[in-house]
């Protein structure tokens, strides 16, 4: 399950599961929301250890929610660059790469 907000006239295009992130040497498996404004880059985050070591010790349930620990506005993309990876290259000279087909091929739409 999912937990973020919507900006105004902001709407979901789709989310995908399991995308390799990279950027130089870190990489990540996460999980992206593609909007027709944003990327959202979502994982689960622990808030509250005491509700997780419950939950662990089955002495409680919860809904764990994947939320927001970055985002990135699509006007701030300058360019996707397809390679080994799929480059994306920001406006603020910073880039990062991914290795989504499907988010790809979409995104090169929303950004020309």
């Amino acid at each position: 399950m999912y937990n973020f907000d919507l900006k105004k006239n902001e709407e979901i295009i789709k989310v995908f599961e399991d995308v390799l992130i990279r950027q130089e040497e870190n990489e990540k498996i996460t999980t992206i929301a593609l909007t027709n404004k944003r990327l959202l880059f979502l994982d689960y985050l622990i808030e509250n250890e005491g509700l997780e070591v419950l939950r662990i010790a089955r002495a409680m349930d919860y809904i764990k929610y994947k939320e927001v620990y970055y985002q990135i506005n699509l006007n701030d993309i300058e360019n996707i660059i397809k390679d080994k990876y799929y480059k994306v290259n920001l406006k603020n000279k910073k880039s990062f790469e991914f290795d989504n087909d499907e988010l790809y091929n979409i995104l090169k739409k929303l950004v020309k």
